[in-house]
């Protein structure tokens, strides 16, 4: 593995977020090769390191921006594109796209930036991969943090799924029918109809419909090719379950979800009773994008249980 690239630059965290103080932080960006793969990472901050693990499949870092910035006032805070998301390379090895490779894509940025033992949050989707580096990484970690994480098993992710579907409204459902039916997806360039397909989804995961506008997505020119390639996970996605492993992660775990989602009364509960050493958080009027819908208590407990 090597480092491709390197960029250093000082950026104003108050700039960038309105919670955050004057404090000038140290950043920095830049790509390394993973397992075949560019992977595109940045830095904010300094102290105990935390990568964060963002949530699509097929997203990338961005969303997560300015709403976690906050944290890097404490923390060096690590995000980076998952292979063949964002400014990550679209070149992959068909062998690398498993969730066993994207656990292993965690470890090799742990060892090329030399961050010795680290705090792993992943959202979404994240959790899982996340969840699933704790099982096989388990002493690389000081803290782990679930947020609004993918269920343990496919027949809980399944039935959570169905239960959101059924929040989206008609009018939403027709939008995203007349989308599909539009042609706009098989054009050059189907990014702006793919943004507003998701964008009408997600509606459904907000607590306040007016939060909208604070969720930016980052929707490339190749999206729809960068999504096949994401095909490859199915067999991992299929028959799931990792309910009876997580007895095995010894690390101090944190799982947020927010209060309108499904997962809170199908199976946040058992998750967290699943690990030996777990913390329970249902953030008070959000959905699943707490760090947008209710950022200072998001933060706040976050800080608090890395700082126990």
């Amino acid at each position: 593995m090597r480092l491709l690239k390197t960029i250093f630059f000082t950026s104003i965290i108050a700039a960038f977020c309105a919670s955050c103080s004057d404090t000038k932080i140290i950043s920095t960006e830049g790509f390394l090769e993973i397992n075949g793969s560019e992977i595109y990472y940045k830095t904010m901050g300094e102290g105990d390191p935390l990568i964060i693990v963002h949530g699509g499949p097929v997203l990338d870092h961005s969303y997560l921006l300015p709403h976690l910035a906050a944290l890097a006032e404490d923390y060096q805070l690590i995000f980076y594109d998952q292979r063949a998301t964002g400014r990550s390379s679209i070149e992959v090895a068909p062998a690398t796209m498993s969730l066993d490779g994207f656990v292993e894509d965690i470890e090799v940025l742990r060892q090329q930036l030399d961050l010795g033992k680290i705090n792993l949050l992943g959202h979404s989707w994240g959790g899982l991969i996340a969840m699933k580096y704790a099982l096989k990484h388990d002493d690389n970690l000081n803290h782990l943090i679930l947020s609004n994480a993918m269920a343990p098993s496919t027949i809980d992710w399944q039935e959570e799924s169905k239960a959101v579907a059924q929040k989206i409204t008609k009018e939403d459902q027709n939008k995203r029918n007349n989308l599909t039916s539009s042609g706009l997806l098989r054009t050059e360039d189907p990014s702006a109809a793919i943004e507003e397909m998701m964008m009408l989804s997600y509606r459904a995961h907000m607590f306040d419909k007016a939060n909208m506008d604070k969720l930016k997505l980052f929707i490339p020119k190749d999206f729809m090719l960068r999504s096949q390639l994401y095909s490859s996970l199915n067999p991992d996605l299929e028959s799931y379950d990792l309910y009876a492993e997580l007895i095995n992660v010894k690390t101090p775990t944190l799982i947020i979800f927010g209060e309108i989602e499904p997962a809170v009364s199908l199976h946040a509960k058992r998750m967290a009773a699943s690990f030996p050493d777990a913390e329970l958080y249902v953030v008070s009027a959000s959905g699943h994008f707490p760090f947008i819908e209710a950022n200072k208590d998001y933060i706040q407990h976050i800080k608090s249980f890395i700082g126990q």
